[in-house]
């Protein structure tokens, strides 16, 4: 007697972000997903790291949840390995996760308050009102498609409105491979998906995420009430992975199957392994819960975990929490302001200056020792600056920029911090410009927060008073 061959939901899609503050508020405030709790303890012991196939893995980790029943959002901001900025000309035919859908319900105010963070589309709308569509990209890179239709309005949970109390729904994700025959026979034979009915994407949408014109051929799956776009790109052919990829680098890092029992997940798992999956380590099963990375033979990570239903989805992250009740990645702030009478621009063209900055902040030298992918100060660029004896040799790394008004970096190496990054904001003013400079941190030594912190108030007040604002007031605009 034949048996049927459980078909596991899409519950997850995880992030590697640079800043989770940042990237959770676009998610939160942007598009209506609400907090889940998160965990540091439990994402930086021995078990992560074998886990994930990352050796001394580190990290601190939110989970945030949507309309969908049983799914969430998982971004980590990994301490170690630090993650890799996703390279400036990545596109979504480059292989590797390249996208996610999100269904909204309300389209208008969506775009509104994503613009209001700084995030427009790249295009104008496709499709006509009811059923708009336009493609944006997160902190982090990510292509979002945002879905004014939902495509899965026919589906029986959908319809019956067992989802959450929440604007939005992750209703797509999509992969890049290099061979369609072999991830589609993967997700069918070695996870148990079948191929959909729906027809979530035609040619014209290409344009939404800058491959107009693109020649491609695709399969797409149900996993319950999220849908598995797998894409080969034919014309423009996509990049492979960025060499020594690893999974912590910035952007979608996997996507997870659940079950809701054992039998069923490690069913998941041996048929995975049968058709050849890798994975990190055997399935780790704790109290109502397992969990296993595998990598199919394209280096795409899936998980597949399993969970009990009730205490473990709260306590796992499926369940919406308040949104202190989740470990912080950075425990201390320092803001410092200062108003200088000059030109915005030309206050910027200071700021961006990294040998430059030798004159005013206190380093020297400063050296660009890796230019930004675009732009020799730009995304990307890191500047080693040397300090005075206790301080020390320091490297930073540009991370965002917003010319001529926002500069993100990061510390990646010599500062007695941990998830160290800094923002610079600037805002014209009739008599001249406002430069704010805030600073955020762990102390890699408990209990060394305070004078840390009393520290670099200090400093960061004398460098922007005595140091920055005479440096740009007696230089000659032009």
């Amino acid at each position: 007697m034949s048996t049927s061959v459980y078909k596991p939901p899409l519950n997850q899609i995880a992030f590697s972000v640079i800043d989770l503050r940042r990237t959770e508020q676009w998610f939160r405030e942007g598009l209506g997903f609400l907090p889940a709790g998160g965990s540091r303890f439990m994402m930086s012991g021995p078990l992560a790291g074998r886990i994930q196939g990352l050796p001394k893995a580190a990290s601190c980790c939110w989970w945030m949840v949507g309309r969908n029943p049983w799914f969430q959002l998982e971004l980590f901001q990994f301490e170690r390995p630090m993650a890799k900025l996703m390279p400036a000309d990545f596109r979504p035919c480059d292989i590797g996760y390249t996208r996610i859908g999100i269904w909204v319900a309300d389209f208008d105010t969506t775009l509104t308050k994503l613009a209001r963070l700084g995030t427009k589309p790249l295009t104008p709308a496709i499709g006509a009102v009811g059923a708009r569509r336009v493609c944006v990209r997160n902190p982090d890179g990510v292509y979002v498609e945002i879905m004014e239709d939902d495509p899965l309005e026919s589906l029986p949970a959908v319809v019956a409105g067992r989802q959450r109390d929440c604007p939005a729904a992750i209703r797509s994700v999509t992969l890049s491979t290099p061979s369609l025959d072999d991830s589609s026979a993967y997700l069918r034979q070695g996870i148990g998906l079948s191929n959909s009915q729906i027809v979530l994407h035609g040619a014209e949408h290409e344009a939404l995420w800058g491959l107009s014109g693109a020649q491609c051929k695709s399969a797409l799956f149900d996993a319950g009430d999220v849908l598995i776009e797998v894409v080969q790109y034919l014309n423009p052919v996509g990049k492979p992975w960025p060499e020594g990829y690893r999974i912590s680098d910035q952007g979608i890092l996997n996507i997870a199957f659940g079950a809701r029992n054992k039998r069923d997940h490690m069913a998941i798992y041996q048929r995975a392994i049968d058709f050849g999956a890798r994975p990190n380590c055997p399935p780790i099963h704790l109290p109502g819960a397992g969990v296993v990375y595998l990598n199919d033979r394209h280096g795409f990570s899936m998980e597949v975990l399993w969970m009990a239903p009730g205490k473990s989805d709260k306590e796992w992250g499926f369940e919406p929490l308040p949104i202190n009740q989740r470990p912080a990645a950075d425990t201390h702030e320092v803001v410092g302001c200062v108003r200088i009478d000059a030109p915005l621009k030309e206050v910027w063209r200071v700021i961006a200056d990294h040998e430059g900055m030798a004159g005013w902040s206190g380093f020297s030298p400063v050296e660009v020792i890796r230019p930004g992918d675009l732009d020799r100060n730009g995304y990307g660029s890191q500047r080693r600056m040397t300090g005075p004896p206790t301080i020390g040799v320091v490297t930073e790394e540009v991370v965002s920029v917003q010319e001529p008004h926002f500069l993100h970096y990061r510390v990646i190496e010599g500062a007695p911090l941990i998830f160290h990054q800094g923002e610079i904001r600037l805002v014209k003013h009739a008599e001249g410009t406002e430069l704010q400079w805030s600073i955020r941190f762990r102390p890699k030594f408990p209990g060394t927060g305070w004078l840390l912190r009393r520290t670099l108030r200090s400093k960061l007040n004398e460098m922007l008073h005595r140091r920055l604002k005479p440096h740009v007031e007696g230089r000659a605009f032009t």
